[in-house]
């Protein structure tokens, strides 16, 4: 995999970028039909919350960014709830999507490319499916061990296990990845796959 570390580079903490004003937001369908990149952006988690690891190295929040041939983008990941779903449902994972915009911030990109036999068209239409068949509001949203640690607790999840089992459900096990002088708590903890099959029970 290649990875592009951006923490030097000038431009690195820019902001999202605006898609077209005539862009239609892609659907499920274009993603299929096109010839999408995908490539992993990870920035500091949380801002400034991401340095409490400090003196060890930042923790990275990662999204899946799809670019496909229609130069339109789509950005998965997962979130904390907030009052959205009412109070007994914060701090609960779900699946966040935008569209024709990138992540601001990133200090790291790795591009990924689908496992042998699949094109990047279904490797990109599979991210969106299961992204979109992923049972928010069920699994706690949790801090690493140790708060500062670089490994989640058994059985809990954050946003990086959100988007490991997120490639691991289309890929069939989750991707190593080479982040120096960064960490990627929830990475080694990926979400089981029945979250991504609207099968996970409340």
């Amino acid at each position: 995999m290649t990875v592009q570390n951006l923490a030097t580079e000038p431009g690195a903490a820019r902001g999202m970028r605006a898609g077209p004003a005539s862009a239609v937001p892609p659907s499920a369908s274009q993603a299929q039909h096109s010839e999408p990149t995908v490539t992993l952006y990870g920035r500091i988690a949380a801002d400034l919350p991401g340095y409490i690891s400090w003196p060890d190295p930042p923790s990275l929040h990662f999204s899946i960014v799809i670019d496909d041939a229609y130069s339109s983008i789509i950005v998965l990941d997962g979130q904390p709830t907030g009052m959205e779903a009412g109070i007994r449902n914060m701090a609960l994972i779900k699946t966040n999507r935008y569209d024709n915009a990138l992540p601001g911030g990133a200090v790291v990109k790795i591009a990924l490319q689908p496992p042998q036999g699949m094109s990047r068209q279904e490797f990109a239409h599979r991210l969106v499916i299961n992204s979109q068949k992923f049972v928010s509001y069920v699994a706690p949203y949790a801090l690493p061990q140790n708060i500062r640690g670089s490994r989640m607790r058994a059985g809990e999840y954050n946003s990086g296990s959100y988007v490991a089992g997120l490639l691991q459900s289309v890929m069939g096990h989750v991707p190593t990845i080479s982040a120096p002088g960064f960490q990627a708590p929830g990475w080694e903890s990926p979400m089981p796959g029945h979250f991504f099959k609207g099968e996970a029970i409340r």
